[in-house]
């Protein structure tokens, strides 16, 4: 392979479109982010209006767009993973929190996770993964080390210790909420290295931004709802740790040399 191809042979740099799952595998994780839409409305006491209009219009866009990432990671069994990682990912959270929290989590939190509060953020994420499901893999990760090392500058100075409390008191277990995001990220960078850096880049915006937000009121949770669709290909990513699902050598790294 030439060095800045992909194994396709085409450039990093090059438009492609992605190739997604057929019909009736894309069309799961999109009916699941509808019905995650509906049982979020319900749980939260979300009443009916144009949030939830735009909410499910916006469900079956982003779990195609997460499917497409996810597709260009490790093809159609990931991605349909991810894509139902996505529609699950706001009562699996829910899960990992406890006390004082869960009250602006379930008031909050988890509506904006799907777009039924703070709308507009939400669909910025969107529109974030659907670019990082479009670019070329060099560009969009460019982009994502780019604006992670600007929010980084203009955020760095955070009360990361602070922070690192306020997990102890509300979440099951900090320590892998600190190292769960560097398993991810290792795992989708073992695919697609430039992928990874877009993902992640993005990912790690929103909590640089959010580290600066009242935690206790859900600050750095609801920063995150603009990066749920990435935050998806992520977590599925810690599943590409396994070595079976690694990319296998070329049959002509396989080759005995002495033969």
């Amino acid at each position: 392979m030439v060095p800045g191809e992909q194994p396709d042979g085409r450039s990093l740099t090059a438009f492609v479109r992605p190739a997604l799952p057929g019909p009736r595998a894309l069309a799961a994780p999109a009916v699941l982010s509808l019905v995650a839409v509906l049982l979020v409305a319900h749980h939260s006491h979300v009443s009916f209006g144009w949030r939830t209009v735009a909410a499910l219009a916006l469900a079956p866009v982003a779990s195609t767009a997460v499917v497409a990432v996810a597709g260009r990671a490790a093809g159609t069994r990931f991605a349909v993973a991810a894509g139902v990682v996505y529609a699950v990912l706001p009562f699996a959270a829910r899960h990992y929190f406890y006390g004082a929290l869960l009250v602006p989590y379930d008031r909050r939190v988890m509506p904006s996770l799907v777009g039924l509060e703070r709308t507009g953020w939400f669909a910025l994420g969107v529109v974030v993964c659907i670019a990082i499901a479009l670019l070329p893999e060099r560009v969009a990760g460019i982009i994502g080390l780019v604006g992670a090392a600007a929010a980084a500058i203009a955020w760095i100075d955070a009360p990361w210790r602070t922070l690192f409390g306020d997990f102890h008191e509300s979440t099951w277990s900090p320590i892998l909420l600190c190292f769960l995001p560097l398993a991810a990220t290792i795992g989708l960078a073992l695919r697609r290295p430039w992928l990874a850096a877009a993902v992640t880049g993005w990912v790690a915006v929103l909590v640089l931004r959010g580290v600066h937000r009242p935690y206790e009121s859900g600050g750095l949770w609801l920063s995150l709802a603009a990066g749920v669709p990435q935050v998806a290909v992520l977590l599925t990513s810690v599943a590409l740790l396994v070595p079976p699902l690694r990319p296998r050598r070329s049959p002509a790294l396989q080759e005995d040399p002495a033969s």
